[in-house]
C-alpha cells in the first residue's frame, strides 16, 4: 500500500516502510505515520521576536522546543533552524540529550 503525505509542498508519496524527504513520516498500512511524536532534538532560548509573541514582552526570550524533520527547512530567513537538526534520522535524535540538557540546569 502508499500513501501520501500532504503535510509540506513535497507531498511524499510513501511505499509501504518508505520514509518521506523530512525523514519525519513513515508508511505503514497505508497510512502516514511520524517518526518524531515525542522526541526532542532542539532546544534553545530565542528573542521573543522571533515569535509571533513579539509585542507580548519585547526584549524577553522564549524557550523553543522541536523535533527533526521540520518542513520547509531552507525557508525560515535569518532564524533558519540547524540542517543538521531539521533532517535528522530518528535513530540519531534522542531524548536523553535534552534529560542532560535539564539535569545540567539543577
Amino acid at each position: 500500500m502508499s500513501a501520501i503525505c500532504e503535510l509540506c509542498f513535497h507531498h511524499c508519496k510513501l511505499e509501504e516502510g518508505q520514509t518521506s524527504l523530512c525523514r519525519a513520516r513513515t508508511c505503514r498500512d497505508g497510512a502516514v505515520i511520524p517518526l518524531n511524536y515525542g522526541k526532542l532534538t532542539s532546544l534553545d532560548l530565542d528573542p521573543i521576536e522571533k515569535k509571533p509573541l513579539r509585542r507580548f514582552r519585547p526584549g524577553s526570550l522564549i524557550l523553543s522546543v522541536g523535533s527533526f524533520g521540520c518542513k520547509g527547512y531552507d525557508t525560515f530567513g535569518p532564524f533558519k533552524l540547524v540542517g543538521g537538526i531539521c533532517k535528522g534520522r530518528p535513530d540519531e535524535n534522542d531524548l536523553n540529550s535534552a534529560c542532560h540538557f535539564f539535569d545540567g540546569l539543577s
